[in-house]
């Protein structure tokens, strides 16, 4: 008997910016800007040993870290499809330790909407065997974006 299964779901998750969309963009397409909000809100639970980004159709995105002396997670991600201010389409495999517990395609949106810009995040996600769950990485995203929000503000 295998314990062995696939969840699949489909996540959108919306939030409005008040910036261009030209901004917003550049907040995932550069390096710097990235790791200030992209690698977690809170420094103290999630510490990344190992970072780089090679923004550009082919590029890879890759991240491996965690909480101290707690579990190891490794996010790597290759870009499918960027067009310069307007969208962003990747996939991406996590691990947690040497266990693959997901994999996904992801799409990101920027949307004039008047002096603002509405980015649209649309992941589909597959996730192995109950190592993760939809809802955590719902959560994840969602405080990853929220930590975009209070970067573009301060910057």
């Amino acid at each position: 008997m295998s314990n062995r299964y696939v969840t699949h779901d489909t996540m959108l998750l919306e939030r409005t910016y008040p910036a261009s969309p030209a901004r917003v963009f550049a907040a995932w397409s550069d390096a710097k800007a990235k790791t200030v909000w992209f690698l977690g809100s809170e420094p103290d639970e999630f510490t990344p040993s190992d970072y780089e980004l090679d923004f550009r159709v082919g590029g890879r995105e890759f991240t491996r870290g965690g909480p101290e002396g707690g579990d190891v997670y490794t996010y790597d991600a290759r870009y499918d499809d960027i067009v310069a201010d307007s969208r962003i389409v990747y996939s991406y495999f996590m691990l947690r330790n040497d266990v693959r517990i997901s994999s996904s395609v992801t799409s990101i949106e920027f949307v004039p909407d008047g002096n603002q810009t509405k980015l649209v995040l649309t992941e589909h996600g597959i996730y192995l065997d109950g190592e993760d769950k939809p809802e955590f990485r719902t959560a994840g995203i969602g405080g990853q974006l929220d930590a975009l929000g209070r970067w573009l503000a301060q910057s």
